[in-house]
C-alpha cells in the first residue's frame, strides 16, 4: 500500500521490466518473490482491489468535504474551521500510509481519517438543529432508506415527531451598516451561551403566533407573550398520564436570573449593543422556514434593592392578505353602506377604535375601496410614524420634531387641488377644525382617531373645538370597531346559553340550544391559549337623524339615540351575534369591549352612556344617501 498510494495506478517498473531468471523449459523470467503479506502484486506493484477501494474513498471524501462546507455556510457554524477539520486529516493519513507495509492497514487508517472528523461535525451540528434535520442518527438512516426505496414503490413510514411539526427558526443580525458587520454580530452572538436559549424562546413565540415577547430579569426570569392582543405567560404541554386523561397546557416555569442574563447578552450582541447596556434599542431578524421577519429589541432597566432588566422584542407578524372589507369581518350591510359613503363628493367620514383594535388595517382598506383613479387623493402622514403606501394616494409628510406642524403639510397638500384628503390618527385640534371646514367646501375627508365607539368619536371632535353645526353639516358616517378573539375550533366546548343572552338576541332555547366557550386547558392547535385568530366587530353611525341632532347641539345620550334611530347596531350587539354564531365567547366580548381609548388632546370629551339593556334589531342604515357622482366620476 505504501508504494501505490501516491502514484495511483502506475505499476512498479521493476515488476515488468526488471531482470529475472529465465527458465529453459518456458523461456519466461521467474517472478521476484512477494514482499510482505499485503495485497500488492508479486512484484510489489499495484493490486486492483486496494486501488479501487482507495479511489472510492477519495471520491466519498471529496463529496463529504464539499457538503460540510456548504452546510456549515448555510447554518453559519464556522464553515472555514469545519472544512479544515474534515478535509485535512485524510491527506495527512495518506502520506502516513505510504510507510505502512500492509495495504489493508493503510486503507483502514485513511477510512478513519475520513469518518472521525465527519462524526465530530455531526455531533456539533446536531446540537443546533431540530431532530428531523440531524444526521448520522437512526432517524437519518430511516429517512435515507425511505428515499432510496421510494422509486421502486417501497414506502417506509416514519414515526411522527413533534419536532417535525415545528418551523425552522434562525436568528440573523440585520441592524449593521453592511453585511460584514452583520456577520460579525452574528458570530459574536453565537459564541455566547445564551444564544440557543434566545432562539428557543423566539421559536416558542413564533409557534404561539406571538407578536411581542417581554422578558423581565429579576430574581428569576419571567417571560410573557402577546398573542392575539392578549399578554400571558407561555404555555407548555403537559402529557396525559393515561389514555382517558386529556393533555393539558400549563404556564411555563420561570427560569433563573442567570439564564435571562445570558439570553439578554446574546440578543444585545446580535443587535450590536454593549454587553452592559441598560437602555437602548436595536434590530435583528428571524428566518422562519427561510422567510425573514424583522424584530426590534428594546431594553430598559430599573435600579433598586435588586436591579431589574426589561427586554421587549417586537416580532413582525406575517403579512395578512385582505382583499375586501368582508375579509375583515365587516357585515355586508355595513360594507355596502361604507362603500356608498366613500363615493360621495364631499363630507367627513370618521374611523375610530382603541389602540390595538385593527383600526389602521380597516382605514387602509377603506381608502383602497374608494375611487382613487378619477379623484386625486392626498394623505397627511407623520414622518415619525410612516404609513403603508397606497397606490394613487400622494403622501405629504409633517414632522413636529423638526417644527413642521400638520397644518403646514395640509397647506402644501392643498396646492395639488386634491378631491379627497386622508388623515390618520388625528390629534391636532387646529388640523381637525381645518379638515371639517374643507369637508364643507367640497372635499371628501377621511379621518381616523382613537375613540371608544362611534358616538365617542363624534364627542372627541367636538371637544377639539369643532362647532356642532359644522360637524352636523358635513358628517357622512362614524365607523368604530373592536377586535375579538375566535374560540379555538379544535378544543372549544358547548354550553347552554344564559337566559339573558336569549332575551338580548331574541332567541329561544330551542332556536339556540348551545353556544361555545374556550376549553379549560387548550390544545396543540391553539398552543394552550384556547383562542385562535381574531375578527373585528363594527358599528356604523350614519343618517339624517344623527346629523340633525349633532347640529342642534345634542348631548352624547341624544346623539346615541339618534344613531340607533338611524339603524346603528351597537358594538355589543354585533359581538353577541358572533357569540350566537359560535365564533367567540361571552367572556371574550366582555374583555374586548372593556377597552377604553385614551383621552383626546384638549378638553375632556363627555363619555357616552352605557349600552341599553336591549338594542333595536339590526336594520339597514336609513337617512339621506349621497347622490350619484356627477358626470365624469366613477362610483366604486
Amino acid at each position: 500500500m505504501s508504494r501505490w498510494l501516491p502514484i495511483g495506478i502506475i505499476v512498479q517498473a521493476g515488476s515488468l521490466l526488471g531482470p529475472g531468471v529465465t527458465r529453459a523449459d518456458e523461456g519466461w523470467p521467474t517472478p521476484m518473490p512477494s514482499v510482505g503479506a499485503d495485497w500488492r502484486g508479486p512484484g510489489g506493484g499495484l493490486a486492483v482491489l486496494p486501488a479501487l477501494g482507495w479511489w472510492l474513498l477519495v471520491v466519498a471524501w471529496v463529496r463529504t468535504v464539499d457538503w460540510v462546507a456548504r452546510d456549515a455556510t448555510k447554518r453559519g457554524i464556522r464553515p472555514a474551521f469545519w472544512s479544515t477539520v474534515c478535509g485535512l486529516p485524510l491527506p495527512l493519513a495518506a502520506l502516513l500510509a505510504w510507510w505502512i507495509p500492509s495495504g489493508l492497514a493503510g486503507i483502514a487508517l485513511t477510512l478513519l481519517a475520513w469518518l472521525v472528523p465527519v462524526v465530530i461535525y455531526a455531533v456539533a451540528r446536531n446540537r443546533q438543529v431540530s431532530p428531523n434535520e440531524q444526521i448520522l442518527t437512526p432517524g437519518h438512516a430511516r429517512r435515507v432508506l425511505a428515499r432510496l426505496l421510494a422509486p421502486i414503490g417501497i414506502e417506509i413510514s416514519e414515526p411522527l415527531n413533534e419536532a417535525d411539526l415545528l418551523p425552522t427558526v434562525e436568528l440573523v443580525a440585520a441592524g449593521g451598516t453592511d453585511t460584514a458587520e452583520n456577520d460579525s454580530r452574528l458570530t459574536a452572538a453565537r459564541d455566547l451561551p445564551g444564544f440557543e436559549e434566545a432562539r428557543s424562546q423566539l421559536l416558542a413565540a413564533v409557534v404561539a403566533r406571538a407578536t411581542t415577547l417581554a422578558v423581565e430579569i429579576a430574581a428569576e426570569t419571567t417571560i410573557r407573550q402577546e398573542v392575539d392582543g392578549v399578554v400571558s405567560k407561555p404555555k407548555v404541554r403537559q402529557p396525559p398520564q393515561s389514555r382517558r386523561e386529556k393533555e393539558k397546557w400549563v404556564d411555563a416555569v420561570p427560569s433563573s436570573r442567570g439564564v435571562g442574563e445570558a439570553m439578554a447578552a446574546a440578543l444585545k450582541a446580535l443587535c450590536g449593543l454593549p454587553a452592559k447596556a441598560t437602555a437602548g434599542s436595536g434590530r435583528f431578524a428571524l428566518l422562519v422556514d427561510g422567510k425573514p421577519r424583522n424584530c426590534k429589541l428594546s431594553i430598559r432597566s430599573a435600579s433598586g434593592k435588586e436591579p431589574v432588566e426589561h427586554l421587549v422584542i417586537k416580532i413582525e407578524a406575517p403579512a395578512a392578505t385582505f382583499k375586501t372589507l368582508a375579509d375583515l369581518g365587516m357585515p355586508a350591510p355595513i360594507a355596502a353602506r361604507l362603500v356608498e359613503l366613500l363615493a360621495a363628493e364631499r363630507g367627513l367620514i370618521l374611523f375610530s377604535g382603541p389602540a390595538g383594535s385593527g383600526l389602521t388595517t380597516t382605514f387602509d382598506m377603506a381608502v383602497e375601496a374608494a375611487d382613487r383613479l378619477l379623484r386625486d387623493f392626498v394623505s397627511l402622514e407623520d414622518a415619525a410614524r410612516p404609513a403603508r403606501e397606497i397606490q394613487n394616494v400622494k403622501p405629504v409628510k409633517f414632522d413636529t420634531r423638526t417644527g413642521v406642524p400638520p397644518t403646514a403639510a395640509l397647506a402644501e397638500a392643498l396646492r395639488e387641488y386634491p378631491s379627497a384628503i386622508v388623515a390618520r390618527d388625528v390629534r391636532d385640534p387646529q388640523l381637525v377644525v381645518e379638515l371639517v371646514r374643507l369637508a364643507g367646501e367640497g372635499k371628501l375627508v377621511l379621518v381616523s382617531l382613537k375613540a371608544s365607539d362611534a358616538n365617542d368619536a363624534v364627542a372627541r371632535l367636538l371637544a377639539m373645538g369643532v362647532s356642532p353645526r359644522s360637524l352636523g353639516a358635513v358628517l357622512l358616517g362614524s365607523l368604530s370597531q373592536r377586535m375579538v378573539r375566535r374560540v379555538c375550533p379544535k378544543c372549544r366546548e358547548e354550553i347552554p346559553p344564559p337566559e339573558q343572552l336569549l332575551k338580548r338576541v331574541g332567541r329561544t332555547a330551542e332556536d339556540l340550544p348551545a353556544i361555545h366557550r374556550p376549553s379549560e386547558h387548550g390544545c396543540r392547535i391553539c398552543c394552550g391559549s384556547k383562542y385562535l385568530g381574531r375578527t373585528a366587530v363594527f358599528e356604523l353611525a350614519s343618517g339624517g337623524t344623527l346629523r340633525r341632532t349633532i347640529g342642534g347641539g345634542g348631548s352624547p345620550d341624544q346623539t346615541r339615540k339618534a344613531a340607533l334611530a338611524d339603524g346603528m347596531q351597537p358594538l355589543r350587539d354585533a359581538a353577541l351575534t358572533l357569540v350566537v354564531e359560535g365564533a367567540t365567547s361571552l367572556d371574550e366580548i366582555q374583555r374586548a369591549l372593556a377597552a377604553k381609548a385614551p383621552s383626546p388632546t384638549g378638553p375632556t370629551s363627555p363619555r357616552p352612556a352605557a349600552d341599553a339593556a336591549a338594542a333595536p334589531p339590526v336594520a339597514a342604515p336609513r337617512g339621506p344617501r349621497p347622490g350619484p357622482p356627477p358626470a365624469g366620476r366613477r362610483a366604486t
